[in-house]
């Protein structure tokens, strides 16, 4: 039982640090935004959704995870970040965007 105490706090580690690493992601995300409201840049840029999506994908599987997995989980943070884009933009222009 001690071993798996000792893979439970690793894990809770990562844990934190995958929170850390997010917020700090959404963080960028956020003064994306503002540049995008003060240039007038509509918010969806889906040529870059694809392009991060395709490296999230390349980099899982040369690391030995799902391609599917790593798709999956790129869409939720790019979800995500679209609705932080969102309510910064509107906030801002008082107006609404598209994010799909």
């Amino acid at each position: 039982m001690e071993r798996l105490s000792t893979f439970r706090r690793e894990l809770d580690e990562l844990d934190e640090e995958l929170m850390r690493i997010l917020a700090r992601r959404f963080e960028i995300c956020k003064q994306v935004a503002a540049y995008k409201a003060e240039m007038n840049i509509p918010m969806m840029q889906p040529a870059r959704v694809a392009e991060v999506k395709r490296r999230a994908a390349k980099r899982a599987v040369s690391a030995g995870l799902s391609e599917k997995f790593a798709l999956d989980l790129y869409t939720l943070i790019i979800s995500e970040a679209c609705a932080m884009e969102d309510e910064i933009i509107e906030g801002t222009r008082g107006c609404k965007t598209v994010t799909k």
